[in-house]
């Protein structure tokens, strides 16, 4: 079954030319409605409730549809959906009959008094999607460890996609189940990555350190969406991963398996030969993408982890050292005297019980300014109040602010700049007498940078360097510690390695 190489396929309709039916008949108009909660919600009760058969009576679906209008009193109906009327009774009615136009219903009549009502097959794996979309528990993600495995298992079993031990069909099956499995794990660490974002957002908005460690110490690390986590780091599969994808990529390069599978999908989609060796080269593909795939996310999530780790290191600092509690006590402390001694000056407050006032500048006099007596001023009455910081009026003038502070800011990407620039290849060094910074600002800053961190991402590459101390090595003898002259200052010598 070798495919002509004259011979051109049609190139297999779009996306949107398969779903052109379901847009001209609205299918999907219920979810760009503000009533769309009332659809779903009904959906999803309706595929819960339904019987064996996947059916209810024509009655008992009006009744639930007023049930889920009950549950959603804010829903916002237009007039085709009864948003002119205060009967229920009414609001389902029309509700009903939107459904059934959309075609997520299906009625079927057995006589005059009695109708079934059953879900459209469309629609069933639309609210599975709609399901996995919303899914935030984290126990779904602790089979993820067995997927994996599961994947290595079947792709490393001895003739697990030889032609000469399973029929066409057979080869089919195994190679779409595996696909669906390996798709399955891709959704899974993509909905880890969506939970660690969802702990980042939590984290910037806790009120106290202690909620912080609390996040980071025990609902994080802790939590069960870790064992997807630690899968791929410890437990040892991403080397079989890649002897998986190994026996994907052999079976890429056999023509005569491509030959056998082309045979099953022209069978079971009805194509031609040539039509179906390219569907057969697309599924292989598709699986060796895939599986490659699940590495790249892994790093991704690591990346997403460690951000999150860093984030609650910031945000534990700033609660305990830079806001702390400290200050918000001097605070009520000020205004609580402001308050209970309003229009008393200092010298009245002197002669209150326990109000010894300590001053910060005391006045003496010696010899003849001792004899007479200065003038006074009178003294004003305390103010203790605590003012509100200044407001910038003019909008522009913080963003230049902003723009400023970002542009001086001391960043990883600023030192990955300097590294690329100054190291373009791994294992090179260069130290700060061999070269000139151009600007006393922007490239002063960039080796501040390259000192205060010692790796980067730039462009999806990790970049890592060393640092070398001229004052490490001539400590003991400090006048002979080589200077360098850097943007206008004199600085140490220092010697760059990069690493990766």
């Amino acid at each position: 079954m070798n495919p002509s190489p004259h011979v051109e396929s049609e190139p297999p309709p779009l996306l949107s030319q398969r779903l052109a039916p379901l847009f001209k008949q609205g299918f999907f108009r219920p979810l760009a409605r503000p009533s769309a909660p009332v659809y779903v919600d009904f959906i999803d009760r309706f595929e819960a409730r339904s019987n064996e058969d996947g059916q209810l009576s024509h009655e008992e679906t009006l009744a639930l549809i007023r049930d889920t209008l009950l549950l959603n009193p804010s829903a916002e109906l237009d007039i085709d959906e009864g948003g002119d009327t205060q009967d229920v009774r009414l609001k389902a009615g029309k509700l009903f009959n939107n459904l059934l136009q959309a075609q997520w219903l299906q009625q079927r009549r057995v006589s005059i008094d009695e109708r079934w009502v059953t879900l459209s097959p469309q629609v069933r794996p639309l609210i599975r999607s709609l399901r996995e979309v919303a899914q935030d528990d984290v126990a779904e993600l602790k089979d993820f460890a067995a997927t994996i495995r599961s994947i290595c298992e079947t792709l490393l079993a001895e003739g697990a996609l030889d032609p000469h031990r399973r029929n066409p069909e057979e080869l089919r099956q195994v190679i779409k189940e595996i696909t669906d499995r390996v798709l399955h794990a891709g959704d899974q660490m993509l909905a880890l990555e969506s939970l660690v974002l969802k702990y980042e957002g939590q984290q910037r908005e806790s009120k106290s350190a202690g909620e912080t460690l609390d996040r980071l110490l025990v609902e994080f690390h802790e939590g069960d969406h870790m064992i997807c986590y630690d899968t791929l780091q410890k437990g040892g599969l991403l080397p079989k991963l890649k002897q998986a994808r190994l026996v994907v990529q052999d079976a890429i390069s056999n023509p005569f398996l491509k030959e056998h599978l082309a045979k099953a999908i022209a069978a079971h989609k009805g194509l031609e030969e040539t039509a179906a060796y390219g569907e057969a080269e697309q599924t292989l593909s598709r699986l060796d993408r895939e599986l490659g795939g699940l590495p790249s996310k892994q790093r991704i999530v690591d990346g997403r982890v460690a951000d999150f780790s860093r984030l609650s290191a910031q945000r534990y600092r700033y609660q305990t050292e830079i806001r702390g509690r400290r200050p918000e006590q001097v605070k009520e402390y000020l205004q609580a005297a402001a308050e209970k001694y309003a229009g008393l000056s200092f010298a009245d407050l002197a002669k209150e019980p326990g109000m010894r006032l300590l001053s910060p500048e005391v006045e003496v006099y010696f010899g003849r300014a001792s004899l007479y007596r200065r003038a006074r001023n009178t003294k004003l009455p305390v103010d203790l109040t605590m003012t509100d910081a200044p407001r910038l009026g003019d909008p522009f003038d913080v963003q230049e602010l902003i723009r400023r502070r970002n542009r001086t800011a001391i960043t990883p990407q600023r030192a990955a700049r300097l590294i690329e620039a100054r190291l373009p290849n791994v294992g090179d060094k260069i130290s700060t007498g061999d070269f000139h910074l151009a600007s006393e600002d922007d490239d002063f800053l960039d080796l501040l940078a390259v000192l205060s961190f010692h790796r980067a991402n730039s462009k999806g590459r990790m970049l890592r360097w060393r640092i070398h101390s001229s004052r490490k090595e001539l400590g003991l003898h400090p006048e002979k510690i080589p200077l360098d002259s850097q943007a206008g200052r004199l600085i140490e010598r220092i010697t760059i390695e990069r690493l990766a």
